[in-house]
């Protein structure tokens, strides 16, 4: 269902990013309202405390990942829109995006002016992700919950235990369960094996 004027939170550690993306967004008829912050945690507790309609997120935070912070308001109760703009154009990490329920994903090599159209496609009730080959589908035989759709994304990029373990605040004991977990789902042994069926993993 469109959304007519929505509240909106630019949130990139990025100070000059989050003013150019706040200065397209300003002025456009959609918009009643525009924030930008570069910490996660006053972001988490801003949306906590205000009614926003569309999140606008880097991947890549300072201090946390943007991922996992998108899984963690989803589960406190964040029911707005979400589109994440990233650096890093690897369709894996479009996909995660996908499967954590974002309903948007594009780069930052991209035209500015992209965002724009892309925050009207989502507001009109459209997903604004590009993707190679099948598009994937969130009700999948293979089903991965949200914290192993953002440890698969990192082991698909060849990262270890210990480092994901880092980037997501966990113990490398977690890590492991839940990547043997994610092996297991898609019934292969090893992190090599699981990138040599990154085609199925596409589809799924």
């Amino acid at each position: 269902m469109p959304i007519n004027k929505v509240s909106c939170l630019i949130l990139d550690d990025h100070p000059l990013v989050c003013a150019a993306i706040e200065g397209l967004l300003r002025d456009h008829h959609r918009i009643d309202a525009v924030y930008s912050m570069t910490d996660p945690q006053k972001a988490q507790a801003f949306l906590k405390e205000n009614d926003i309609d569309m999140l606008v997120l880097d991947v890549n935070l300072s201090k946390a990942d943007g991922f996992e912070f998108a899984r963690r308001i989803t589960a406190h109760g964040y029911q707005g829109k979400m589109l994440f703009i990233s650096a890093n154009e690897s369709q894996i990490y479009s996909e995660t995006a996908f499967r954590l329920g974002a309903d948007g994903y594009i780069t930052k090599s991209e035209n500015m002016n992209l965002i724009v159209h892309a925050i009207e496609s989502i507001l009109n009730g459209y997903t604004f992700f590009k993707f190679t080959g099948d598009t994937p589908d969130r009700n999948t035989e293979v089903k991965l919950s949200q914290r192993e759709a953002v440890v698969l994304t990192y082991l698909m990029e060849g990262k270890a235990n210990k480092e994901i373990a880092e980037i997501l605040s966990l113990s490398a004991k977690t890590i492991s369960t839940y990547k043997t977990r994610i092996l297991e789902k898609y019934q292969v042994k090893s992190v090599l094996e699981l990138m040599k069926v990154g085609d199925n993993i596409n589809k799924a």
